[in-house]
């Protein structure tokens, strides 16, 4: 009777201690996995911190755009509709002259602190009377310049209440030669004649004689009083 109680006591106490062995290694297992798991997802966080790019810093003033003069879609060569400049529409009525004077510049132009005229329009004939620019008449330094005409001519106004206009060749002459209006390709722009020029401002509007390039690529022709400068004699009665 003793041996057989001894034997069960034996048999329980090792069943219980296999269970507790079998406890302890399952524990460390599970302990080993977790471990390892962590270890794994610590690896993978630590690779995708070094691959991933460092955020760009913002500088503190944005760089202004490289402009390609050869590029013939460069901002520098269009209008503030995207289109070509220069090549305005004269069949347009007068009022579309307000609407593009109250535009922008090109971007090229719009932030280089030139004086602007009540339009905001870069105004070309100041930053010549106040010498601020000097382009050169040639590629070649052995070709001869020829200086600004320095000629007014007065068009008398056909309205008797509107004044008459003071044509000054100097500042045109210092951008342009005597040949693009008076020898033009297709006919002269302006017959070189007192009273050859029957000029109107309808037929200004419509891109003839001062048309050709106010409203286009000059100041709008809204702009009556830069042109119409001289005050008109009193009407006889």
């Amino acid at each position: 009777m003793k041996a057989s109680s001894t034997c069960k006591h034996l048999k329980v106490a090792l069943l219980f201690s296999l269970l507790l062995i079998f406890g302890f290694a399952v524990t460390v297992a599970v302990s080993d996995a977790e471990s390892v798991t962590k270890t794994k997802a610590k690896t993978m966080v630590a690779a995708a911190t070094q691959a991933a790019p460092a955020p760009a810093k913002k500088s503190e003033k944005a760089e202004a755009p490289k402009i390609d003069p050869t590029d013939t879609t460069s901002v520098i060569y269009l209008d503030t509709a995207g289109k070509p400049a220069g090549v305005g529409d004269p069949n347009k009525p007068p009022s579309m002259a307000y609407k593009a004077g109250r535009g922008w510049h090109p971007q090229a132009l719009a932030a280089q602190g030139l004086p602007k005229d009540r339009y905001g329009l870069i105004d070309w004939a100041r930053i010549v009377r106040e010498n601020l620019v000097k382009p050169r008449f040639s590629l070649n330094p052995e070709d001869d310049e020829m200086p600004p005409l320095k000629m007014d001519v007065l068009i008398t106004a056909k309205g008797d209440f509107v004044n008459d206009v003071i044509y000054p060749h100097e500042m045109h002459t210092f951008w342009l030669k005597c040949e693009i209006c008076h020898a033009t390709v297709g006919g002269p722009i302006f017959i070189p004649v007192k009273g050859s020029n029957d000029m109107s401002m309808v037929g200004i509007v419509q891109g003839q004689w001062c048309g050709r390039c106010h409203g286009k690529i000059a100041f709008p022709l809204t702009d009556c009083s830069r042109c119409h400068t001289s005050p008109k004699k009193a009407a006889s009665k």
